[in-house]
């Protein structure tokens, strides 16, 4: 996959992210690279400024971490990873929400998530994606920021559609890169449906699309 910085500025960029959520960005990808594999990736993606200074795990951003920030270090650990890219970006998406799972139960209705258990899988699908996207909305809107994700049912498929996506904020791909965001959604359907999640994006903003979409498929894996 080739990436590189957008030849325009992107102001989705200058967008601020929550605070925690680059923190568990970081842990993650800490936890799958190591410390060594990590100074790497910092230095590579000109985010020293984090090595050894995670973010606070407070769930507003603070003003001082952007979108195009998260982007460099998505861009940056699937450089590092090359090949391994794919799954390794799974991976890192997979641990970023367990860590966020506990520590987000009010604002994304975590009994309501837990009442859905019983729900067929398609139900739980939908009602995970709406309260992952309503979370979302609270956290920015609390804070001022705009906030226009939506989730969108296409027959087969739940889509969730981002039109500011910090996955890939200021960059240009070859392919689709937002697949830190796949693991995510992969790790909270399982949380939630205790199945394995048939997941993929269809659309990224770095390949000229209008927002990301990633749509999840209304049957799990075999």
């Amino acid at each position: 996959m080739e990436i590189k910085p957008k030849p325009q500025p992107d102001p989705v960029a200058e967008l601020k992210i929550v605070d925690a959520y680059m923190r568990w960005a970081l842990l993650a990808a800490e936890e799958v690279v190591g410390a060594k594999g990590m100074g790497v990736v910092l230095r590579d993606s000109k985010l020293e400024r984090f090595a050894g200074n995670y973010p606070a795990d407070v769930l507003k951003p603070s003003g001082t971490i952007t979108f195009g920030e998260y982007a460099g270090l998505n861009a940056g650990l699937l450089n590092f990873f090359g090949r391994a890219g794919k799954s390794m970006a799974y991976r890192v998406g997979r641990l970023s929400a367990k860590h966020g799972i506990d520590q987000q139960s009010a604002i994304f209705g975590v009994a309501a998530l837990l009442a859905a258990k019983v729900l067929p899988y398609s139900t739980q699908v939908k009602v995970g994606l709406d309260a992952m996207n309503d979370g979302f909305r609270k956290v920015y809107e609390a804070s001022g920021q705009k906030y226009s994700g939506r989730i969108e049912d296409r027959g087969q498929t739940i889509a969730m559609i981002m039109p500011e996506c910090a996955n890939c904020a200021g960059k240009e791909s070859s392919e689709p890169m937002c697949l830190i965001h796949v693991g995510v959604i992969l790790e909270s359907v399982h949380w939630l449906s205790g199945k394995e999640a048939e997941v993929k994006q269809t659309a990224s903003r770095s390949m000229g699309a209008d927002a990301c979409v990633w749509e999840v498929s209304k049957t799990p894996k075999e």
